[in-house]
């Protein structure tokens, strides 16, 4: 006989298996019902399943890297599908055109079928474009640098003309502030700016909003700009919002008048048409309606996009499920917030429920348990447990040296073996931290015929100001000829206009460069002494010749350059056209990070061969010309199949490659010397940990113990990851 305890206690043990019994089963009904397929290893695991079966109505699903979160999203949406018995609607959102391509495609398989015809998936800019169709017709997109400066001066004249500190600064800077202004309209519509509202107190409550994202830096850099313009008097945010708001209100107003907008406006614009919408207090048909809005790479988004998002799921009274990594959130530089995922009851007012998957299916085991190691660093992100289900490691090795030619010689070795295995479909990539550290490996890919492609971001090579620094450099291997070149005049006139940065103004050069050819120069030299007596006007100022002294002492030294090392380490430290300038980095990427350093040393093997050096990087350049920018390497076009990628780290988010070469794994650039504060320094955590998850098969780190005159330690991210 049992005792009632023996009783109860059987009982409840039998009442607990068969819960769980059902359990399981009802996930294998669900995952075939899904599939058609009975469950099995590969497929669904359990934390996939239990996202795919949550019943909660707004779900955030953390998906690590590697954890299959498009294979998940999609079982969800079938699994929608079939309670609705086939009546929801879906809009899936992603951020890039490959996202939404490879969503697509994958909707053309038997387990999506059910939904497939009722499934939207887009890009924010590409649903946004509809939106504007319907409120503007055609819109007028002006999508370069050049269109979005012309609009500025022409259509959006009366808004600053209505702004006398903007009229005066439009005479006095006509080439620099229609391009600062461009981008700041642009830049002021994806934090969130409301011309509808307009008022100073939305304005305030704007800058408040994000200070405490961490965004107010992005506002800063045009403050520091208008001021040294001469626009503000002072770099006080009141000064500024006197200013930029009067011109962002009427910009945004006479863009909605005329039709002529900027891709940004794609989101803007279709934001203030939905708002418009929900305002009107018109229910939409079910026929219109969207049941379930699902967003991918949720830790991307800005402020516009999470507006626009919440919008329309207000307007449809749409379920949201929000797809991302906090770990993986690393465009805070273009007005991303990593705040939205790791707080989105906060920042989007409903409850969400989490389900987090556990399992990598990418990436090498000892690559998943060292980047957990160091990304556990950062104090503002969601503790996550990560499996690997690879039982195989990544070879991990690193390359030291004095200097980082040193690293240079080892990593063109290991690119030679690599491109030498001919193994189809197999890729390498180097990750640089900074653009100027791919330079080097440029040059030297293009001189020996290495088939390779680089990132669009690379393109330092199709600068305009690096157009000025060859150049200069073609000038410098002419003088040494001491040929009377018919060119002389227009030479030294060129290079007056690099020492000044920008173009002299047309009658002050032409008026010296008729100084200039008044003594017939035969040479360099004697067109540098006639400069050196030039007393006309440059840039609207008289000063007795000295302006033009100055120009001709520092000619002299760019030509009597002994060495191409010498002529570039010249050009660095004399000329300030080619010094960082951030606030133009936005019209011209090579000023964000000049990369004298790299290629001065670099440059030391030439010697005194300038014509070999200058060949070198015009054959880079024609390299550079032929390829595809990013959304081409989107679309696998033919010139990203090739084996070797180079690009920053930013642009490896999403990718993978069997062999990942990190480059100059140092403190000051891996994390930059610019990071101070502790959310700077979690962002760049989180850009080394995308990085080295970005590895299939080999992960290698180079390290100088000098890069150019400044002594290097090693990054404190590796021994927080364990590497190598």
């Amino acid at each position: 006989m049992f005792s009632a305890a023996e009783i109860i206690f059987s009982f409840t043990l039998l009442s607990a298996l068969y819960e769980a019994v059902q359990t399981v089963l009802a996930q294998a009904e669900i995952y075939q019902r899904n599939t058609g397929e009975v469950p099995t290893a590969g497929k669904l695991d359990t934390t996939q399943l239990s996202f795919v079966n949550a019943l909660e109505p707004d779900i955030r699903l953390l998906a690590p890297a590697g954890s299959g979160k498009t294979h998940s999203l999609l079982h969800r949406c079938a699994e929608l599908s079939r309670r609705s018995n086939g009546s929801d609607s879906f809009l899936i959102v992603s951020f890039t055109r490959a996202a939404r391509d490879e969503i697509r495609a994958r909707l053309s398989e038997p387990a999506f079928s059910s939904f497939a015809t009722r499934a939207d998936v887009v890009t924010l800019n590409g649903w946004g474009h509809r939106r504007l169709r319907a409120m503007a017709t055609p819109p007028r997109l002006h999508v370069s640098e050049f269109e979005r400066t012309t609009l500025v001066k022409t259509v959006l004249a009366p808004a600053f003309s209505a702004v006398p500190a903007l009229e005066n600064g439009m005479k006095e800077q006509p080439y620099k502030l229609p391009r600062l202004l461009a981008y700041l309209l642009d830049t002021m519509k994806t934090l969130g700016f409301d011309h509808e509202d307009g008022s100073a107190r939305m304005a305030d409550d704007r800058l408040d909003a994000l200070e405490e994202l961490g965004l107010l830096t992005l506002l800063e850099d045009y403050v520091a700009k208008l001021e040294e313009l001469g626009v503000l008097p002072n770099r006080r945010w009141e000064s500024f919002l006197d200013v930029a708001l009067p011109f962002f209100n009427t910009s945004c107003q006479q863009q909605f008048a005329t039709g002529f907008f900027t891709l940004e406006d794609q989101k803007y614009g279709a934001w203030l048409d939905q708002r418009k919408h929900l305002a009107s207090g018109n229910a939409l048909g079910a026929e219109d309606a969207i049941s379930h809005i699902l967003v991918d790479e949720f830790q991307d988004i800005n402020p516009l996009d999470l507006s626009l998002i919440l919008t329309i799921a207000e307007l449809h009274k749409s379920t949201l499920t929000l797809v991302g990594d906090d770990d993986q959130a690393i465009f805070e530089w273009r007005g991303a917030a990593p705040d939205f995922i790791l707080e989105p009851e906060r920042h989007l007012g409903r409850q969400f429920k989490t389900h987090i998957l556990e399992k990598n299916y990418r990436s090498p085991r000892n690559i998943v348990t060292k980047s957990v190691r160091l990304i556990s660093h950062n104090k503002r992100r969601v503790e996550k447990t990560v499996v690997p289900v690879s039982q195989v490691d990544a070879e991990t090795l690193i390359y030291s040296g004095e200097t980082f030619l040193d690293s240079v010689e080892n990593v063109l070795a290991e690119i030679h073996s690599f491109v030498g295995e001919n193994m189809p479909g197999a890729r390498m990539a180097l990750l640089s931290r900074k653009r100027a550290q791919l330079i080097p490996y440029q040059i030297l890919l293009a001189r020996e015929d290495i088939p390779f492609c680089a990132a669009e971001d690379l393109h330092l090579f199709l600068s305009t100001t690096f157009d000025r620094l060859l150049q200069a450099l073609r000038i410098r291997t002419m003088a040494a000829l001491n040929f009377a070149l018919p060119t002389i005049v227009d030479d030294v006139m060129a290079l007056c206009d690099t020492v000044h940065r920008y173009p002299l103004r047309k009658a002050e050069a032409d008026a010296m460069a008729r100084h200039l050819r008044a003594v017939r120069p035969k040479s360099y030299d004697a067109a540098i002494d006639q400069l050196e007596t030039y007393d006309g006007t440059i840039r609207g100022q008289k000063d007795d010749g000295k302006t033009a002294k100055e120009f001709a002492l520092r000619l002299r030294k760019l030509i009597h350059a002994p060495n191409v090392r010498s002529a570039i380490e010249a050009l660095r430290s004399l000329y300030a056209g080619f010094k960082q300038d951030y606030g133009r980095s936005t019209e011209d990427i090579f000023l964000a990070d000049p990369p004298f350093a790299y290629l001065a040393e670099f440059s030391e093997s030439y010697g005194e061969d300038f014509q070999g050096f200058v060949e070198d990087l015009e054959k880079a350049k024609d390299t550079l010309v032929k390829l595809p920018g990013m959304d081409s390497e989107d679309g696998a076009g033919d010139e990203w199949r090739k084996p070797v990628h180079l690009m920053t780290a930013l642009r490896a988010k999403g990718r993978e490659f069997d062999t990942v070469v990190m480059l100059d794994v140092v403190d000051g650039i891996w994390p930059l010397r610019s990071a101070k504060t502790e959310r700077a320094l979690e962002g760049e955590r989180r850009l080394f940990y995308v990085a080295m998850t970005r590895a299939k098969k080999r992960l290698i780190l180079t390290r100088s113990n000098r890069i150019g005159e400044k002594v290097a330690m090693i990054s404190p991210y590796l021994a927080e990851a364990g590497l190598p």
